[in-house]
């Protein structure tokens, strides 16, 4: 049976929110029919199982971060421009798809034990190429410190990244304000020099 795009769209929208509120242990088949107004044997001509369901949201997800990550390598014209860029989209993804990151971050332990996490960390290893490519490009042009791995820098990025959406006061910054902040953060640190003033390694771009 096809379905009509924007009902499987919907259907997915629903039930990523249910799966984000409720965990997808703890969502049924009858909670998505429910808040999308068909029975259970009508959603299973939508989708095979609940965990269709969630693979479909998440390769979504993960082929979202890919276009956006990728259209930021192509209008970058060095390592910091693009780190910069991979930071502001970082934070876009997590404000845009706040349903589908709450399930990537909460439910690996499900995800895992249900043969659905290899499939989305094949897609997450793609998306830690742009990271460490523009890193150790930074690097190699003498950029970017040599005395901190690149693997390092790039996790620490990335956990701080996806950590600041359970960060009080967060909602006070706008996204583009706050990817500016964590960047001069990451790229120049916290600390002054002797003479009072930042430490500035990287300049904006």
């Amino acid at each position: 049976m096809n379905t009509p795009p924007i009902r499987r769209d919907e259907i997915m929208a629903r039930a990523a929110e249910l799966f984000a509120r409720k965990g997808i242990a703890g969502t049924t088949v009858r909670d998505i029919g429910e808040v999308t107004g068909l029975f259970s044997g009508s959603l299973y001509h939508h989708f095979r199982s609940k965990h269709a369901i969630v693979a479909e949201i998440l390769a979504r997800y993960l082929d979202d971060i890919h276009t956006r990550f990728s259209a930021v390598v192509r209008r970058s014209d060095s390592p910091a421009q693009t780190v910069r860029g991979l930071i502001l989209e970082t934070l876009r993804v997590i404000e845009d798809h706040p349903h589908p990151t709450a399930i990537y971050q909460n439910d690996r332990r499900y995800l895992r034990d249900h043969g659905l996490l290899e499939p989305v960390d094949a897609a997450s290893r793609k998306v830690r190429t742009y990271w460490l490519t523009a890193i150790e490009a930074g690097i190699a042009e003498g950029v970017f410190r040599d005395d901190i791995p690149a693997e390092v820098f790039y996790r620490t990025v990335r956990d701080t990244l996806w950590a600041t959406v359970h960060w009080p006061g967060r909602a006070r910054y706008s996204t583009t304000d706050f990817a500016a902040m964590m960047a001069d953060l990451f790229f120049a640190g916290f600390a002054r020099d002797r003479g009072g003033h930042r430490c500035a390694t990287v300049p904006p771009t």
